[in-house]
Formats: structure tokens, sequence, C-alpha cells
């Protein structure tokens, strides 16, 4: 689906959400969660053909799969903190928010520590 009629789609579900909210937050917190459930599921359809497109470079290009492997962790640790940060936020837990996003930092160099260090041991093999 074209992003910008997507965008359409959900900026339009927002706007209904929020005028039942006063007058009934039961049908506006149902169209909320519907929403957020359909844009996850689309997320979740765009990174498989993300992973399918890193598969498919990895099997043509010469590259160590334990790097691409890293690079799908990355990928997948940074959405998921992101998404929980911001439903953190709109639920009002801005500092919960903000430890979620310091968690999937710490997590992101925790997974890449391993180029890290192969990348030292190169620098260190070629100054010998």
């Amino acid at each position: 689906m074209n992003i910008g009629i997507l965008m359409a789609l959900i900026i339009i579900a927002i706007m209904l959400a929020l005028s039942l909210k006063s007058k009934s937050p039961e049908i506006s917190g149902i169209i909320s969660l519907g929403l957020c459930l359909s844009v996850i599921a689309i997320c979740v359809e765009r990174m498989r053909m993300i992973i399918a497109r890193i598969k498919n470079i990895a099997l043509n290009v010469d590259i160590d799969k334990t790097y691409i492997l890293i690079l799908l962790k990355l990928i997948g640790i940074a959405y998921i903190c992101e998404f929980a940060a911001g439903i953190s936020k709109d639920a009002g837990y801005g500092a919960v928010a903000s430890q979620i996003e310091l968690l999937g930092k710490l997590t992101m160099i925790m997974v890449s520590l391993p180029v890290l260090s192969q990348v030292v041991d190169i620098i260190i093999g070629m100054m010998r």
C-alpha cells in the first residue's frame, strides 16, 4: 500500500478516536488498539521483506553470516524498544520510556561487541 494513503488512513483513524474519546472512551480505546495492531502488522510484513532482501544480499556477497545476524538483531532491538517507549510515553510514563530507550541502546552495544572485538583484532594485527 502507498505510504501516503496509509498515513492518511491512520490520521483519519486518530481523528475519529479523538472525537469519540470524550463521548465513548471505550470505542476510542478499541479504535486506538486496532490502529496499533494494524500498524504493527504492516511493520512486521515490511520487516519480512527487508530480512528477505538482506538474506539475498548475504547469499550473493561473501560476508560472514554472523554480521548479517547481528545487523538483523540490531534492527529488531531498535524497533521493539522504540515501539515500547512510544507506548509508554503515550500512556504518560515518560520516565519508563526513557529507561526503555536506555536499555535498548545498551542491548544494542552488547549485541555489537563481537564486531567491535573483531575490528580491534584486525587493527592490532595490522600494527604488528
